[in-house]
């Protein structure tokens, strides 16, 4: 027999949903499912807690009938958190308050707390695992075309709950299935005939086997109203009734909760332990490839600059908790609006009416924590080193100013030769192509490594053709909807001062977007450069724009034990080896879509290494948001590896629509260590 489950995704934050429509979607969306539920359908219902307290106020009834229903088993309440945020994008506490905040608004509203959690937005990092179990959840539900497409589990795993890994603890799966969910809804909506859709079922049933199959994991304002359209006149929940009548009066199937399908008997072979993210994917999304992490982190409605605010905002609240500065209350009602500004439908297609909410929420919390702070949290003086002397961009090769302030320590070794700056503090070496915007040509840490751990690779070094180009380091690269690449690789006057700490290399460089000013700070402490860029443009609409591009040498690194490893929004670090695997995150899904997916990094904060040394790779998010980026691929004939890291600062898809004017900075700090 096939047991199915069901489970509509209640979102009053939907991007496309004005508020004044709130009171129709709880009637015409919400309302009807309970109405299944009294009939006999044993549904499950998802909401956050915002949306709960907004129902709750538009309609206190829906939630006594939800009460009641969900006491007597007729349906299920699953758990999201207090907001629908993208957990694998924002800082580890945040989402430990979101699920924490959610948790007792479960409470008070409903009178217990769900078990079982619907990944928002389909989109989990392993380390998520470690803090759902902290909140109290036995299960969680994800995506099975996305965590499969690498994994390539068992065919059977679909059809049995499953155990997944996290740090330090494991938890439940159910899975949600893109294509079943977009089948339902295409029956429902007249698109498909109920006869396709059954054959469609029957080829999920399997005769002798007891099987279980997510029917419907979905958005439930998409039936009988349309989020951005005008509302329906049918009434698709009476197609959506007559469908279901019609399963369950097939003998071939059974329809269950969540919370049933979970309590199934489970042989071992059909339950195990298993890994939904991968080396490919560590941050697993849903559906097809255009719905990736970017279109939250750089996309939408200006992500970047929404997210920086978040960012400065959530350090200021750490910091007032520190401080104990805060009775308890304040601090919990600041945790709770911050939550709701690091929703995932301020993202994307937000409709202006919400937009203009969101900013003036987000200005008013970010002002009145710096208030209470004092106005003492450390910013970067504005244009503190971009309005020096006019450093006038120079085509002349070769040619470079040096300025040595005094210095107490020794002196680093600085010279200039056949258009390569070098630069040697005893810990870092450095050598700059002064022909190539001052990008590096080789960066070695002597005592981690005698070799570069990152540089140049110059045309011809692989064999391979698909390679056959200068793959730089230190670099920015803007690409336009259209196509247009730009850089600053061109030839560029360099600035260098030394002090006792360190040496410094300013580079100021006009581009066709705008102008662009790059330091390197090198140490003369610890194997450390540091490499900031400020850029300043007139009016970049929605593109590619990526800087902290660090190219490393593979003669200097192992790849049989060659690893990155960062944060996620989880609970710790999350750690891959790349041995057998092909990363591709910064190639394009296609014309519209700039870019495949990205690391969470929510530490700001990403590792390379092999089993004797590592690089670190550090921002400042609350500075300027940036998510980074992998390509790596394996030349076995070749006995070799290309590999390479991004940090994008913008990307294009459907949701895009932002324009960036003036200034913004940011800054990639590298250390080197030994393993």
């Amino acid at each position: 027999m096939l047991k199915l489950y069901t489970l509509f995704h209640c979102n009053l934050a939907f991007s496309m949903i004005p508020r004044e429509h709130f009171p129709t979607v709880v009637k015409r969306c919400y309302s009807p499912l309970l109405d299944l539920a009294e009939k006999g359908f044993p549904i499950a219902i998802e909401m956050t807690a915002w949306t709960l307290k907004e129902v709750n106020a538009i309609d206190p009834s829906f939630l006594e009938r939800l009460r009641s229903l969900w006491k007597a088993g007729k349906c299920e309440f699953i758990g999201s958190g207090y907001s629908q945020a993208i957990f694998p994008l924002i800082p580890t506490d945040v989402n430990r308050w979101n699920l924490e905040i959610g948790n007792r608004y479960y409470q008070d509203l409903l009178g217990r707390r769900p078990r079982t959690a619907l990944v928002n937005e389909q989109t989990y990092s392993r380390g998520l695992v470690d803090l759902y179990r902290e909140a109290g959840y036995d299960a969680i539900i994800m995506d099975w075309n996305n965590s499969n497409q690498h994994n390539r589990y068992p065919k059977d795993s679909l059809y049995h709950p499953q155990r997944a890994a996290g740090l330090k603890s494991d938890i439940d799966v159910l899975w949600s299935h893109s294509i079943a969910f977009q089948k339902f809804q295409r029956c429902v909506h007249g698109e498909i005939t109920e006869d396709e859709y059954m054959d469609f079922l029957l080829s999920h049933a399997h005769e002798g086997e007891d099987r279980v199959f997510p029917l419907y994991t979905n958005d439930a304002e998409v039936f009988s109203y349309r989020p951005g359209q005008d509302a329906t006149t049918e009434d698709e929940h009476k197609n959506l009734e007559r469908l279901l009548r019609r399963i369950a009066d097939d003998g071939r199937f059974e329809f269950v909760t969540p919370a049933k399908a979970l309590s199934e008997p489970r042989e071992s072979a059909h339950s195990n332990i298993i890994k939904l993210e991968s080396v490919e994917t560590p941050v697993v999304c849903k559906k097809q490839d255009k719905y990736n992490p970017l279109r939250w982190a750089a996309a939408g409605r200006d992500s970047v600059h929404i997210n920086t605010e978040c960012y400065k905002v959530f350090e200021s609240i750490r910091a007032l908790e520190d401080q104990g500065a805060l009775e308890k209350d304040t601090l919990e009602s600041y945790k709770e609006v911050l939550c709701e500004l690091w929703g995932s439908d301020f993202r994307t297609n937000t409709i202006d009416e919400k937009f203009a909410w969101f900013q003036n929420r987000l200005g008013w919390l970010k002002i009145e924590t710096e208030r209470l702070l004092g106005n003492h949290t450390e910013r970067t003086p504005l244009l503190a080193w971009v309005y020096g002397p006019d450093y006038s961009h120079s085509e002349a090769s070769g040619a470079f100013v040096q300025e040595i302030v005094e210095s107490k320590g020794s002196r680093a070794k600085i010279e200039s030769c056949a258009r390569v700056l070098k630069v040697d503090t005893g810990v870092v070496r450095a050598e700059f192509m002064e022909s190539k915007g001052h990008a590096l040509k080789s960066l070695t840490f002597p005592q981690v490594s005698p070799e570069p751990l990152i540089g140049t690779l110059a045309h011809g070094h692989y064999e391979d053709i698909s390679l056959g180009a200068d793959f730089f380091s230190g670099h920015l690269i803007h690409s336009s909807r259209e196509g247009k690449k730009t850089t600053d690789l061109v030839a560029s006057t360099a600035i260098v001062e030394e002090t006792s700490g360190k040496v410094c290399l300013e580079v100021k460089t006009h581009i066709e977007i705008g102008t662009l000013w790059k330091k390197y700070e090198i140490s003369k402490a610890a194997p450390e450069v540091k490499v900031t860029y400020r850029l300043k443009v007139n009016g970049l609409v929605a593109s590619s724009l990526r800087a902290g591009i660090f190219t490393f040498m593979p003669s200097a690194f192992d790849r049989e034990t060659l690893w990155f490893e960062t944060v996620n929004g989880g609970a710790g670090a999350e750690r891959f080896y790349l041995l057998g695997h092909a990363l591709n995150h910064d190639e394009p899904v296609s014309q519209s879509v700039s870019a495949t997916s990205c690391l969470g990094s929510t530490d700001g904060i990403v590792r390379i290494g092999d089993s004797t040394k590592s690089i670190e790779i550090q921002t400042d998010k609350s500075r300027l948001f940036s998510v980074p980026m992998l390509k790596y691929l394996e030349l076995p004939e070749e006995n070799s590896f290309f590999l390479r890291l991004y940090h994008s600062l913008g990307e294009f898809d459907d949701t895009a629509w932002w324009v960036w004017r003036g200034y913004n900075e940011a800054a990639f700090t590298l250390r080197a260590a030994r393993s």
